[in-house]
């Protein structure tokens, strides 16, 4: 599902001032099955931006399209995944995991078990599967978290800094699955992120913002061929151009 941002600004109130500008004069074309990342320090608007595509929130002016509809709320086309996890805690790790997919799949029972299962096996959670959430880590539940979403291969997801309170070895093995299920089910996905390793790794595009108020300052395409290597020179050398650019904007 394509996505069209269209002159988009979102203020809100303000003890210090009549109103405070977070977004302005937003425009962004996001193509069917294309993967974004949304990058830049904080304050400068991505989550806000992410929101509005999701419907949570309203523009103060402008408008979002999503799949030739104007976004107006939240839609089960468009899955958000936020930074806080968030599990039912009366229902077992595969339970929550299987949870949507029983919902939506047309898939036997048996089938989405085993599909949840290989993804719980890869993030080191399947000794785990029948512990529910109290029982777990913080970084637990949001891999679970994160599984649930993957598992249900809603057209657009929208993430924000899902990976964010994860160490490095599971992080990178959730960027791994992500472009994996990307590839396969041809998602369009909004990925919000402040790492600009992770930008790098999984996007098509990078859209840089600025902030005071939040504009889009550079939209760069990523010309590296999966899989990517972290360690190879083009990884590195844009890299060093981008926390180059960044460094300029603070």
């Amino acid at each position: 599902m394509s996505i069209e941002i269209k002159n988009i600004n979102k203020s809100f109130e303000s003890k210090k001032t009549s109103e405070l500008s977070v977004l302005e004069d937003i425009n962004l074309s996001i193509d069917d099955g294309e993967l974004i990342c949304l990058l830049g320090p904080s304050g400068c608007g991505k989550t806000t931006l992410l929101r509005l595509i999701a419907g949570l929130d309203h523009p103060s002016s402008g408008e979002i399209i999503a799949n030739g509809e104007l976004v107006k709320k939240p839609s089960g086309d468009r899955a958000v995944i936020f930074q806080q996890y968030s599990l039912f805690p009366w229902l077992t790790v595969l339970q929550n995991v299987t949870f949507g997919l029983e919902m939506t799949n047309k898939n036997s029972k048996e089938e989405n078990i085993a599909a949840a299962e290989r993804y719980l096996t890869s993030v080191g959670l399947i000794d785990f599967k029948d512990s529910y959430p109290h029982e777990l880590s913080g970084g637990m539940k949001q891999r679970v978290a994160i599984i649930r979403s993957l598992l249900n291969h809603s057209p657009i997801l929208l993430m924000d800094e899902p990976f964010s309170a994860l160490d490095m070895q599971n992080r990178h093995k959730l960027q791994e699955q992500l472009i994996g299920v990307w590839k396969r089910f041809n998602n369009t996905i909004v990925f919000v992120t402040h790492d600009v390793d992770e930008a790098i790794y999984l996007a098509d595009k990078i859209v840089i913002l600025d902030k005071n108020p939040g504009r889009i300052a550079e939209v760069i395409k990523v010309n590296i061929e999966r899989p990517r290597k972290r360690e190879s020179q083009e990884f590195i050398k844009l890299q060093e151009s981008i926390v180059e650019k960044l460094d300029m904007g603070d």
